[in-house]
């Protein structure tokens, strides 16, 4: 998979400041005659530091600036707005309809059209009063009105935080930094080549594995409060996650997750099935 474009221009950055590093070193060694033991006398010693703190001063800065300007476009809460789907002339209705139809004959209901940040997104979310699980349909647009995505998401919500997400779609450029902020406790899995009834059943077993394997019981409030609870409560740990990165090893980790794309992501789940006294499969 290529880079994303914010990947790219990240270790483009860090790449010239690494460049201009070396070349002040370069220049200082070439001033002394290239002999790097003349560089250790003190007059040379403090010239040579100085060069470093030049040169680390502004990559720190620039470390420190980006995070702080990722953290000011992260929300700090979410605010739902219902919308009517009239209202967004960019809307693919044909799409919509089609998952809504096939989500409703298999015993899902329609809780509330919603936007993703104003003017962005639109999102149809259900909820299956049986299975105990939520369905969401979402589209993406540009400035322009043009959809650049379409997703379609069923989740469950088990107890101690934990939460399995079934992504009809394959992974992305967009996840690698969604990988950054991932939750221990949250459950993911891709799958771009498979139908919504057969995703369905397929969730419901590795949901029922999951059940088996902590020892927790499964969430049966479907109600659009809990949902948005849900939503603020994920919001609030992506921000909090990304301020207590590092944020070179946090980039690290989105480009090595580029490079070599997971489309499963477990967290936690294999530890804490090994902590389950009950469950001897793992023993």
């Amino acid at each position: 998979m290529q880079l994303s474009a914010g990947i790219q221009q990240f270790w483009i950055a860090i790449a010239s400041y690494i460049l201009l590093g070396l070349s002040f070193f370069l220049y200082l060694l070439a001033g002394n005659n290239w002999q790097l033991t003349n560089m250790l006398s003190l007059p040379d010693l403090m010239g040579f530091t100085l060069v470093v703190a030049i040169v680390i001063f502004p990559l720190l800065w620039y470390l420190s600036n980006l995070k702080c300007q990722i953290l000011h476009s992260m929300p700090d809460d979410v605010q739902f707005q219902e919308i009517v789907p009239t209202n967004y002339s960019q809307l693919d209705i044909v799409s919509l309809a089609y998952y809504t139809t096939i989500l409703e004959s298999l015993g899902f209901i329609h809780l509330i059209d919603h936007d993703i940040k104003p003017g962005i997104g639109f999102a149809r979310c259900f909820a299956h009063p049986e299975y105990y699980c939520f369905a969401e349909v979402g589209q993406a647009f540009t400035e322009t009105g043009e959809v650049i995505a379409q997703n379609f998401a069923l989740f469950s919500v088990l107890q101690q935080d934990w939460i399995v997400a079934e992504i009809n779609r394959a992974i992305n450029s967009h996840d690698g930094i969604a990988y950054i902020w991932r939750h221990p406790q949250h459950i993911r899995r891709y799958h771009p080549n498979i139908d919504i009834e057969e995703l369905l059943q397929s969730h419901l077993q590795f949901r029922q594995q999951i059940l088996a394997d902590l020892g927790i019981h499964l969430s049966t409030d479907l109600s659009w409060t809990a949902f948005k609870a849900y939503e603020k409560q994920a919001i609030i740990f992506r921000k909090q996650a990304m301020r207590r990165k590092n944020l070179l090893m946090a980039m690290l980790e989105a480009t090595l997750f580029e490079l070599s794309p997971k489309s499963e992501w477990l967290g936690n789940y294999l530890k804490q099935a090994v902590k389950n006294p009950k469950n001897k499969f793992y023993q």
